[in-house]
């Protein structure tokens, strides 16, 4: 078998030079290979860092070397066979030298280093040479080339990834089209390494001094535990920019004479078995590092911040060496002094890390290159009549789907749930496990509050913190059987490198163990099934209404598992974004909780952590509707006989022609039951009706009060058919809070939502502007333009504003004493719409535009923004519209009907009922 690689440069001080070094060279020695050759596209000095074979020829394609003969119009023009910038280190000389190279190449396998040399190998190597690729990062951060690696791994014959987790991160990415993807660790170069006494009290670290390192980190973590650790040192190895920071770092905390810079060696075993403990600070992308293993190989237990390759895949950690939380200084500060003050420890953890190292034995990892490179040589040498590799295909299944594919396995468990009600359960189930585990103390729930951190209005999680010495009995707690519902799936979110990964309780427990993530989430599955919504193709027959209702209708309803690192102190550390304190003292945690209700379930929580914040409403909240049934015959009759009364024509025919205001789809049923998904912090729903009530609801349930127009307007008023004046008599609801919103039965919240939505935390209403302009007195013709004319006078002559838009179509929010304010002194014209029994020239529209503006005029109210849908269910793009909702990803949407129907309005009707009825499948329990 004939082996060649492909790397940008063999001869510079990086690991992936290294790691082909070493390859290269136990291959070479192997009888299954005849002949190892490294295409090295760029040399620029003489001799190679790492030591290579002499049977191990070394081709320089672009030697840049003065005197070399390169051509220097080449230097620096960007190359054209990789996408700009994927690898900035290469040039146009790369294009050049790899076309001549690569057509002719006479080896069995090409193996690449970089997806750049990829891209090149799979456009340019010969269709009967196979393509095994190497990754040597964390793939799925790369700043660059990470596209292009999802793109050309398509066409490799096999692509070998350094960690299990970056496996399945490509499996899961690739899919269907995934090449056989193998775990291969690095090998550790073969020959004699001494082997630390763990003697002297060193902390040895090494790599080049950049920011991507943190070191400064290091410095400030040992300056935490310095005083209690007399005599040791940090010693790091190499160069870079980050030296001066690092010696500032030192001198700012006094340690000038503890910090050693010596700079680069070329005798780093060495310097290893020199040392007793190492460190490893390094923001999230390292591959498989280098100075792991060489620090285990000389039996010194390494401290690294923990990362979604890398570190975890080679420490165990408390067994051969210690992870913590990526960033966790304090928790770095805390294993720097258990390691330095136990010698025992120290000891067992440096036995450990030796054995460790042994299963990296070049021998052993070469026996498992041998195998890969050759099936990918026999694969390719089958592949159908030699085809080109745009035309692979890979001679195994297709990949099973992740455990952290977006589809419940489950099928519909969570069907008929509320968001409530899955939040009481899933808190309720991680309650109960981490009982299991940790017992009644030392752990607290956090619960979801509004603050400076989380100004969302959308509901944050519920937070259960847990010691990170708990991990591994809450991860297993948590991934036993039936300990959580099978509608809920265990999810090691992306954060700080880490890509998502999501799976079945059970199945996420083995990765979990390996890792120190800080933060896990117990949730729904994504969604269940289903394909998403159709487009409109303009016809009417049957519907794709989307992915399964259920899962997405209890999106962001789960619970926060946050795992915080202990300190020196033995405090535990938050792992970023807390709420109320990044750290709470070991004694807190273990006696200063009390029991409080979260979700409705008895959990340990903090003092003080239920009393509502300064960024939250404080008060009741209720919700106003008016409806009406417009075809009862006799309220229809009222109508007519109200209509024959009217003196002036022109007003009669303009009444006469609303009645699309009265149509009835069933809206309201589907309105209330937005409230009960995703607002159950209503208190109480008043209907306001002309006597009239809807066949579905229970007039009797403790929610629900029924209101009669009777109740609030004079009895001249009645009966009315004018909205308007209707709206001048809602804040004389008996009973009503003093703060509520009004709502149209048109209008549908579209996800989970707080009272912030529609109130300042000081009670302020909330009012959203739309950008349709009021225009000027005359412009506009239509009714609601009166009342808008009308808004404007009365605004300017009392308080010198000037009304210049409308509002948008979603809930109003009010304040009853606002609105007694508004009516007293504007009563004339409150008075004249309270009376007029269709809209008429002399209206106000109270509650849906002179309060508001009132209110931003007089300090009362504020201006907020909403994600609102208005859907013209009488256009001819309706079909789509309607759709276009079932994404969920508005807060709510208004269903609006007109005159004239560009579809036939039965056939409108009948899909806005089974779009409702698929967005808001679960009945309220004030439905018959």
């Amino acid at each position: 078998m004939r082996v060649a690689f492909l790397i940008a440069t063999v001869h510079d001080r990086g690991g992936t030079a290294g790691a082909v070094a070493t390859q290269a060279n136990a291959l070479v020695a192997r009888p299954e290979v005849t002949s190892v050759e490294v295409l090295s596209v760029y040399r620029r000095d003489d001799g190679h860092h790492f030591p290579l074979d002499p049977r191990v020829v070394v081709r320089d394609l672009a030697d840049l070397r003065p005197g070399a003969g390169a051509d220097p119009s080449l230097t620096g023009r960007p190359p054209l066979q990789v996408p700009l910038g994927t690898d900035p280190g290469l040039d146009a000389h790369a294009d050049v030298t790899l076309e001549a190279a690569l057509p002719g190449l006479e080896a069995d396998v090409l193996v690449t280093v970089t997806p750049a040399m990829l891209a090149y190998a799979v456009q340019l190597a010969p269709a009967r040479t196979a393509v095994v690729h190497q990754e040597h990062r964390a793939s799925h951060s790369r700043p660059n080339g990470r596209d292009l690696l999802l793109d050309r791994a398509r066409r490799a014959d096999t692509v070998a990834m350094l960690t299990e987790p970056m496996a399945h991160w490509l499996r899961g990415e690739l899919g269907a089209s995934s090449p056989p993807v193998v775990v291969v660790p690095n090998a550790l170069a073969p020959g004699y390494r001494p082997r630390s006494r763990l003697t002297e009290p060193v902390i040895v670290a090494a790599g080049r001094l950049d920011n991507e390192k943190r070191w400064p980190a290091l410095v400030g973590a040992f300056a935490e535990v310095a005083d209690r650790m007399p005599g040791w040192r940090v010693r790091i190895f190499g160069d870079g920019p980050a030296r001066f920071d690092i010696m500032a770092t030192a001198r700012r905390h006094g340690l000038w004479d503890r910090v050693e810079l010596p700079g680069p060696t070329t005798d780093m075993t060495t310097e290893w078995a020199r040392g007793s403990i190492s460190a490893l600070t390094s923001q999230p992308g390292e591959g498989f590092p280098l100075v792991i293993q060489e620090a285990m190989a000389a039996g010194v237990p390494v401290v690294a911040y923990d990362m979604p390759t890398g570190p975890r895949d080679q420490i165990h950690h408390g067994v051969d060496g210690l992870l913590v939380t990526q960033g966790g200084q304090q928790a770095l500060a805390a294993a720097l002094l258990r390691l330095a003050t136990d010698d025992a420890e120290r000891q067992r953890l440096g036995e450990a890390a030796l054995a460790t190292a042994a299963g990296w034995d070049s021998a052993a990892i070469t026996d498992r290159w041998v195998e890969v490179l050759g099936t990918a040589v026999e694969r390719r040498s089958h592949a159908a009549g030699g085809a080109g590799r745009s035309a692979v295909v890979h001679a195994q299944a297709p990949p099973t789907p992740p455990p952290d594919a977006d589809v419940a396995p489950h099928g519909h468990e969570g069907a008929g749930l509320t968001p409530q009600r899955c939040r009481h359960e899933a808190l309720a189930a991680v309650a109960a496990a981490v009982r299991a585990a940790v017992g009644e103390r030392g752990w607290f729930v956090l619960p979801p509050h509004r603050t400076a951190a989380t100004v969302t209005d959308g509901d944050d999680p519920p937070t259960v913190v847990v010691p990170m010495a708990a991990r591994e009995p809450v991860v297993r707690a948590l991934g036993a059987g039936g300990a959580l519902p099978p509608y809920l799936s265990l999810h090691d979110p992306e954060a700080r490198g880490w890509p998502s990964r999501r799976g079945r309780p059970e199945e996420m427990v083995a990765p979990l163990l390996r890792a120190r993530s800080p933060r896990l989430l117990v949730e729904p599955w994504p969604r269940v099934g289903g394909a998403g919504a159709a487009d409109d193709g303009g016809g009417t027959g049957p519907l794709d209404l989307g992915p399964g209702p259920w899962a997405s209708l209890l999106r962001g309803c789960g619970v926060a598992v946050e795992l915080w690192e202990a300190g020196p102190d033995g405090a535990l550390h938050s792992p970023g974004g807390a709420t109320y304190a990044t750290q709470v003292p070991p004694d807190v945690v273990r006696d200063g909780t009390v029991v409080g209700r979260v979700h409705d379930v008895e959990v340990p929580v903090l003092p003080g952590t239920l009393v509502p914040t300064p960024f939250e409403l404080r008060g009741e909240v209720d919700a106003v509707y008016t409806w009406v049934d417009g075809s009862d015959p006799a309220w229809d009759a009222a109508r007519a006989a109200r209509l024959d009364a009217l003196d002036d024509p022109r007003l009669r025919e303009r009444a006469s022609s609303g009645r699309a205001r009265y149509l009835d789809r069933g809206e309201l049923r589907y309105s209330l039951r937005s409230l009960h998904l995703f607002a159950p912090w209503v208190r109480r729903i008043h209907v306001v009706t002309a006597g009239q009530v809807p066949a579905w609801l229970d007039v009797d349930h403790p929610r629900i009060h029924l209101v009669d127009h009777a109740d609030l307007l004079p009895p001249e008023a009645l009966p009315t058919f004018n909205s308007h004046a209707i709206e001048t008599a809602l804040h004389r609801i008996d009973g009503l809070a003093e703060h509520f919103v009004y709502l149209n039965d048109d209008f549908v919240l579209g996800r989970p939502t707080r009272p912030e939505a529609f109130f300042g935390p000081g009670g302020t209403t909330a009012v959203v502007p739309s950008t349709s302009l009021v225009g000027l007195p005359g412009e506009q013709r239509l009714p609601w333009a009166w009342a808008a004319q009308n808004n404007r006078r009365l605004l300017h002559d009392a308080l010198g504003v000037e009304l210049v838009t409308t509002l948008a179509h979603a809930p109003y929010a009010h304040r009853v004493s606002v609105l007694r304010e508004v009516e007293a002194r504007f009563a004339e014209a409150v008075a004249a719409t309270a009376r007029a029994p269709f809209r008429s020239p002399t209206d106000v529209s109270m509650l849906s535009s002179l309060a508001q503006h009132y209110g931003l005029a007089t300090g009362t109210a504020h201006v907020a923004q909403a994600d609102w849908a208005f859907v013209d269910l009488s256009a001819a793009t309706v079909r789509r519209r309607l759709l276009d909702l079932l994404e969920r990803d508005r807060d709510g949407f208004c269903l609006a009907d007109q005159h004239d129907f560009a579809r036939d309005p039965e056939v409108v009707t009948a899909l806005v009922t089974r779009v409702l009825e698929t967005y808001l499948p679960v009945a309220a329990p004030w439905e018959r």
